[in-house]
């Protein structure tokens, strides 16, 4: 924070948590958990709408003295924030999933890194796709068509995968998701225990 005006995901940790909960108690402030691509970071804002602040900005601001004194009375005596994990929501369904496709009508078809084009391709198989496929690649004069490019544009599915391969999930699809692809893809977030990824869809839904 000294030298920028956020906090990578992958530096929190229990104690960080619990020094950031003081922080935002005693000194009025609020923070919103952002990403850029496949990046999840914290900024640390002016109230819970304000812009977010750098180190210097933040230990210019006045303390609570009030707040401070219940917290510090509360650590001496044991009792500090619940830094616990977000609970994997129950659904009575697999909670470990990893990448693969998503049809429109919420059903998911794991496909492991690396997999995607092959799990495509027997997607199509199974539903009597390839006929179509080929003829919907000739049309497209010359261009190079796979498979997952016929999923996504023609059939509306979507791909959760990690192109870079070095953790996290994106959600990448060609047509504007459905109401099953959107509750499922918040509960598959919601079991990974990443509220910040699945109220990207629950918003989606509300609006």
């Amino acid at each position: 924070m000294k030298e920028n005006n956020y906090i990578d995901i992958h530096d929190i940790t229990d104690d960080l948590r619990i020094g950031l909960f003081y922080i935002l108690k005693c000194y009025g402030l609020g923070f919103s958990e952002c990403s850029w691509g496949e990046w999840r970071f914290i900024q640390i804002k002016d109230g819970e709408d304000g812009p977010p602040l750098h180190f210097a900005e933040i230990i210019e601001r006045e303390i609570n003295m009030e707040e401070y004194s219940k917290l510090y009375s509360d650590f001496m005596n044991g009792k500090l924030p619940s830094v616990t994990k977000r609970e994997v929501r129950s659904r009575g369904e697999k909670t470990d999933l990893g990448y693969g496709w998503l049809s429109p009508t919420g059903d998911f078809i794991e496909s492991p890194f690396g997999s995607h084009e092959e799990s495509a391709e027997g997607i199509c198989e199974r539903n009597g796709w390839c006929e179509e496929f080929f003829n919907w690649r000739d049309k497209k004069e010359g261009d190079l068509c796979l498979f997952r490019d016929f999923l996504a544009e023609v059939k509306g599915y979507c791909l959760i995968h990690n192109p870079a391969g070095v953790g996290g999930y994106l959600v990448t699809q060609v047509k504007p998701l459905t109401k099953q692809q959107r509750e499922f893809l918040y509960g598959y977030f919601m079991d990974k225990g990443d509220r910040y990824m699945a109220e990207q869809y629950w918003n989606d839904q509300i609006a």
